[in-house]
């Protein structure tokens, strides 16, 4: 990666201590997403690369065309985190839950709201 190519990495998605990130570089070079998925998987599972040229060929006809989304937490972590905030919530301390569960203040309103809503 040249000097004039600064990333911003957040430590929420950093790679464990001890733990070189595995795609960053083919993600910035080539942001291909399924090539930066085969890259991670083969560099979990070294005895991948074997099948990883066929398997990527079929994941891209599988897949070709369809944007895809791919949150932060998981529906079931989502729905958790909703569970926690509304049940800790009494009115008056967004800061401190917010604080309590590392999300954001907005983050616990908009949980709130969308919680009076359903």
């Amino acid at each position: 990666m040249d000097a004039t190519h600064q990333t911003h990495v957040d430590p929420e998605h950093a790679a464990p201590a001890g733990r070189q990130a595995v795609v960053a570089d083919e993600v910035f070079g080539n942001p291909d997403l399924v090539d930066a998925i085969f890259a991670f998987i083969q560099a979990e599972f070294p005895d991948f690369a074997g099948r990883a040229a066929e398997l990527k060929a079929e994941v891209r006809r599988e897949f070709s065309g369809i944007e895809i989304y791919i949150p932060r937490r998981s529906q079931a972590a989502r729905e958790q985190l909703a569970k926690e905030v509304l049940s800790a919530f009494n009115g008056r301390n967004a800061t401190e839950v917010a604080r309590r569960l590392n999300i954001g203040r907005a983050t616990v309103y908009r949980i709130i709201k969308q919680g009076a809503n359903k």
